[in-house]
C-alpha cells in the first residue's frame, strides 16, 4: 500500500532527449565549391577545414515537490509532501527573483496537507528544459611526409545558455491548510518567503579552448 501511495515519475526521469553529433568538411579549397582553384598558398591555409559539433536537447528533471512541515497528519517526525488540489504545473520565471512558479502565492494556495496515511504527490513538477550546443574547428597542416601541425578551436556551451534549478528546500515546506491562505481577508498562513525561489544553475559557461599537435 505504501509503495503503491507513493508511486510517481522517478528522480531522474526524463521524458525526451534529442542528441545528435556532426562533422562537416567546409567547401573551401581545391576541388571545393568555392575557391576551387586555388593556389598551394591560398588552399594551404583556407581549404581543409573541418567543423564539428554536439547538440543535446532534453526536457526537464523532476524538481521535488512541497512538503508537508506542519506534519499534523502523521507522527510529528515523517513528513509526507503536500496534495495539488488543482492540475498544478510548473512554469520557471526569471521575474524579479528566479522561481519555479510565474505565480508563486497562486501556487502556494493550490496545496493542501496530506491527510492521515497520504504519502502526497511525487516528482509532478518539472525543472526548465536543458539545451546544449559544442562545436569545434580544426584543420591539420601538412609539414611534409609524415608530418603535420593540427590546429583546433573548441567552444562549449556556445549558446552560453544554462537553466535554473534546485528549489530552495526550506521554502518548499508548508505550515498547516496553506489553501486558506487569503491575503485580502488576513486569512490563512502567508507563504515562506523563497517558496518555488531557483537557486541552482544546471549548465556552465561558455568555454573557449585552443590547441596545437605536432603529429610525426
Amino acid at each position: 500500500l505504501v509503495l503503491r501511495e507513493n508511486r510517481g515519475n522517478s528522480d531522474f526521469d526524463i521524458r525526451h532527449i534529442i542528441n545528435f553529433n556532426y562533422l562537416y568538411g567546409l567547401p573551401i579549397g581545391r576541388g571545393q565549391r568555392f575557391m576551387s582553384n586555388a593556389g598551394r598558398v591560398a588552399n594551404g591555409i583556407l581549404g581543409g577545414w573541418q567543423l564539428t559539433g554536439i547538440f543535446r536537447y532534453n526536457t526537464g528533471l523532476p524538481s521535488g515537490q512541497p512538503y508537508d512541515d506542519a506534519r499534523w497528519a502523521t507522527n510529528w517526525n515523517v513528513q509526507s509532501n503536500t496534495v495539488a488540489l488543482t492540475g498544478l504545473q510548473s512554469s520557471p520565471t526569471r521575474n524579479v527573483e528566479p522561481n519555479l512558479f510565474t505565480n508563486p502565492v497562486a501556487a502556494y494556495r493550490a496545496y493542501r496537507n496530506a491527510y492521515p496515511g497520504e504519502a502526497g504527490d511525487r516528482n509532478i513538477l518539472r525543472d526548465q528544459s536543458y539545451i546544449v550546443l559544442d562545436a569545434g574547428l580544426y584543420k591539420a597542416f601538412n609539414l611534409g611526409e609524415n608530418k603535420k601541425v593540427v590546429f583546433r578551436w573548441e567552444v562549449f556551451n556556445v549558446t552560453n545558455t544554462q537553466r535554473l534549478t534546485g528549489v530552495d528546500g526550506d521554502g518548499f515546506g508548508l505550515p498547516r491548510d496553506p489553501f486558506l491562505y487569503n491575503p485580502s481577508a488576513g486569512a490563512g498562513n502567508p507563504p515562506p518567503s523563497t517558496f518555488g525561489n531557483l537557486t541552482a544553475i544546471q549548465g556552465t559557461p561558455r568555454i573557449m579552448q585552443f590547441a596545437l599537435r605536432f603529429e610525426f
